[in-house]
């Protein structure tokens, strides 16, 4: 029997892994062994809770203010000892997290092949996203299985000069995840009950407009940038005063304190704590459209056919601007009005942003994943 342990320890990677997770559970000839470092402790059960996932070996890592030094250089202790235990023949990560780049590190320092998940993503600036395009170049670096969501992915890899033998076209695993959860909130009684949580939580005016959903928590914006960005999306609030502007707020201080320093004052400003998995994709499925500077958020609001504006200079998800949906503005204000106003106009006319297929994937990613690892592993 091989063994194959998998490593997360933030929100996004529970949620793109569960799947992977399930799929591999269901094969008897592996056993999966499921670790978390508790990056993003609080984040991260809920999406344990949602996908029913169990945890075998939690490392604990999570502390207030850890920098990256923190997490790197505890994660790779920890994960040593996680190693020596268990034995894998593979270590499985996904994305481009501190947790997956040393995850994979330790896995290499053991000799332990490494499969990595959404690889291939690239904005060829190392601080854009920081520390993430810095991440997942070094992991590539040692993987042996790059499952990569698109051929765009797949062709970053093969121009850096990687072996087309160990590159895969699976598209992303936020698919299947996602349509999972969307069969859940189609239900209207189910859908219902979210929403009057989120009322009795956050006041009735929640949905009584139109709404915005805003997501801004990038570590490259810390500081005066983030200063400035958000009181550019105070003076839009001011100018489209007939939408709410809903913002689960980041726990991190960087985001926090900025936030309410700046928008808390903002009449349709609704700031709320950061949202479980279900309720966030709720509000992304009734929002008007999108403000985010994640990187997720652009391959997720495609399933709800909701347009973004991506807040960063420049995004290592190029599929989701090509496939005409998703609007690079940076921080700058006046590109950021101008595309606000040329998205609501247009949604106001009936315009229709989503006539591709989706650029990520069909919702199989799971299953391909594991029949390659079936025929490279146990053949």
């Amino acid at each position: 029997m091989k063994k194959i342990m998998i490593v997360f320890g933030t929100r996004p990677e529970a949620i793109k892994l569960a799947p992977v997770i399930h799929a591999l559970q269901k094969e008897k000839k592996f056993k999966t062994i499921v670790c978390s470092t508790g990056q993003h402790r609080e984040m991260l059960k809920q999406v344990l809770d949602i996908f029913d996932l169990k945890v075998d070996d939690d490392l604990d890592l999570m502390k207030q203010s850890q920098t990256l030094y923190d997490i790197t250089s505890n994660s790779l202790i920890r994960l040593k000892i996680s190693l020596e235990k268990y034995k894998p023949d593979l270590l499985m990560v996904q994305g481009d997290t501190t947790t997956a780049f040393t995850s994979a590190l330790a896995a290499f320092y053991k000799q332990i092949k490494i499969a990595h998940v959404e690889a291939g993503l690239r904005s060829y600036d190392v601080f854009h996203p920081y520390p993430e395009e810095v991440n997942r170049r070094f992991i590539s670096v040692i993987s042996d299985f790059n499952f990569v969501p698109t051929v765009d992915s797949k062709n970053n890899l093969l121009q850096e000069g990687f072996q087309k033998e160990t590159i895969y076209v699976t598209g992303n695993t936020v698919v299947d995840a996602l349509l999972q959860i969307k069969l859940k909130l189609d239900k209207p009684k189910f859908a219902a009950q979210i929403k009057s949580n989120l009322e009795s939580k956050y006041g009735r005016d929640l949905f009584k407009k139109k709404f915005i959903l805003i997501t801004l928590h990038r570590r490259e914006k810390f500081g005066d940038e983030m200063v400035k960005l958000l009181r550019s999306l105070g003076q839009l609030a001011k100018k489209y005063s007939e939408y709410n502007f809903v913002y689960p707020v980041h726990l991190n201080p960087n985001v926090m304190k900025p936030v309410r320093d700046i928008l808390s004052k903002t009449k349709n400003y609704i700031l709320t704590e950061p949202l479980d998995y279900l309720n966030f994709l709720y509000l992304m499925k009734q929002c008007h459209f999108i403000m985010s500077d994640s990187g997720g958020v652009q391959e997720e609001c495609f399933v709800f056919k909701k347009p973004i504006i991506v807040m960063r200079d420049i995004t290592e998800r190029n599929e989701a601007i090509k496939a005409g949906y998703a609007f690079l503005t940076g921080s700058d204000k006046e590109k950021i009005l101008s595309r606000f106003t040329e998205i609501d106009s247009k949604l106001k006319n009936g315009f229709n942003f989503f006539t591709t297929k989706n650029p990520y994937g069909d919702g199989k990613a799971s299953a391909r994943i594991l029949k390659i690892l079936k025929q490279k592993m146990l053949s």
